[in-house]
């Protein structure tokens, strides 16, 4: 779901919207908007954010009677299909995906947005679209692509600690750990009351030495590491395994640890309610719903400092999904899409996304879910992206190496420094 930027990704990016540009900037008022988009989207028609899309385009189209969209729910694969699709010669006016993989998949298709987001839409009242979202998911749209905004961004995501807040209470941690030695301590309070300290899995493993070293050495080092063999060497690397190790030597990480295939280690925290830590995305409450019981209460709180680290607690990994839109639209189509992605953002659907679907809304008006109030606190300190889920994920040659390689040492099987020879072998 997540990618950050390669070097390929840049070059990629310095060419965008060649020719995509057009000359009116201004939207037509929506009374006189007439067009027919193609809208594809990375949810399931069955989600609960797909079903909010669709009635987010039943209502705008039964408000402007001259616009027709259909949505076509592609899942998480939209990524993919929608590049095949567009370069087959297949109309899709509108896509949402990652913002990574916006950028690294669809540069070349995609319009400038930077005019449209300066205009006023009738639920900004007079105010520039921009102005109406999240400022830190504008610097990261400024920022995948050279200055310009290549998406309009809603459902932003981030990546840190989970918990389950009652078990940190029935221990007597009153204060989320800020530091490394922080997080031993409490990890030693929840194992003394029976309760299992960390929890991962065969997917998210590699997250807690990524987060590590990209807070010890810098996140351009971690992304370094996942394509550059020889920088395994670097002691720091062997300096974040042997912090891991001794973790797994303290008997802190789950002891089924080796097992546990995705998303198993998720569906015991909520169930077994047992489990006090696992990293993951602030997406998880609503992916396990369906299984948490009604008094589970969620906590939030960012990765810890390091000792002799470069980053501290404003650094975080973050995203957003993104609606872009095809620069081969024609203007009539470009006015009514960006209508609909402002409809979508700033009326009561933003809204909808946080109530229905326990998702973050990117409208700076809407209010957080009650059981996100605390990734609000992580994300309001932070001024400093890492990519999301960190630099290890960003490589797929060498991102399942180094996965299988922190389940190995994370489960004890392996020494620090026998992972850092295997994890370096792609």
């Amino acid at each position: 779901m997540k990618r950050w930027l390669t070097a390929v990704a840049w070059v990629c990016a310095s060419a965008l919207f060649a020719g995509g540009m057009t000359e009116q900037t201004a939207p037509v008022s929506d009374s006189a908007l007439h067009a027919k988009l193609e809208y594809w989207s990375s949810y399931n028609a069955n989600e609960n954010q797909g079903v909010i899309l669709q009635e987010a385009a039943d209502d705008f189209m039964k408000q402007n009677p001259g616009v027709k969209i259909t949505m076509t729910f592609n899942g998480r694969d939209n990524r993919t299909l929608a590049t095949s699709a567009i370069q087959a010669g297949t109309k899709v006016s509108m896509m949402d995906a990652n913002a990574d993989n916006i950028q690294v998949r669809w540069s070349d298709f995609l319009l400038d947005l930077t005019p449209y987001m300066a205009q006023a839409y009738p639920g900004t009242n007079g105010a520039s679209l921009e102005s109406c979202l999240m400022p830190s998911m504008m610097v990261l749209d400024r920022k995948l692509f050279n200055g310009k905004i290549g998406f309009v961004p809603f459902l932003p995501q981030a990546y840190m600690i989970t918990c389950n807040k009652e078990i940190f209470e029935k221990c007597g941690i009153t204060t989320y750990p800020k530091t490394w030695d922080a997080l031993l301590a409490a990890c030693k309070k929840i194992k003394d009351a029976g309760y299992i300290p960390i929890s991962t899995d065969s997917f998210y493993c590699n997250s807690w030495l990524g987060y590590y070293l990209s807070r010890l050495c810098g996140t351009q080092f971690v992304e370094r590491l996942a394509s550059e063999p020889a920088l395994w060497k670097d002691p720091r690397v062997l300096e974040g395994a042997k912090a891991i190790e001794q973790v797994a030597k303290l008997g802190y990480f789950d002891p089924d640890i080796a097992s546990l295939v995705y998303p198993t280690a998720q569906q015991n925290m909520v169930i077994n309610e047992n489990i006090a830590m696992y990293i993951n995305g602030t997406w998880l409450p609503n992916e396990v719903a369906a299984s948490t019981g009604d008094t589970f209460r969620w906590g939030f709180f960012a990765f810890p400092t390091v000792p002799n680290g470069v980053d501290g607690l404003e650094s975080l990994c973050y995203s957003t999904f993104g609606i872009a839109v095809n620069k081969n639209c024609t203007q009539e189509e470009v006015d009514a899409a960006m209508a609909f992605a402002a409809f979508i953002v700033t009326g009561k659907y933003d809204q909808e996304f946080a109530d229905m679907a326990n998702a973050i809304p990117v409208n700076v008006k809407s209010s957080w879910p009650k059981n996100l109030e605390e990734a609000k606190v992580v994300f309001d300190q932070c001024t400093n992206r890492y990519p999301s889920q960190t630099g290890f994920f960003l490589n797929s040659k060498s991102k399942q190496v180094i996965t299988d390689a922190c389940l190995l040492l994370m489960s004890g099987k392996i020494s620090a420094e026998e992972f850092v020879v295997q994890a370096s072998k792609f």
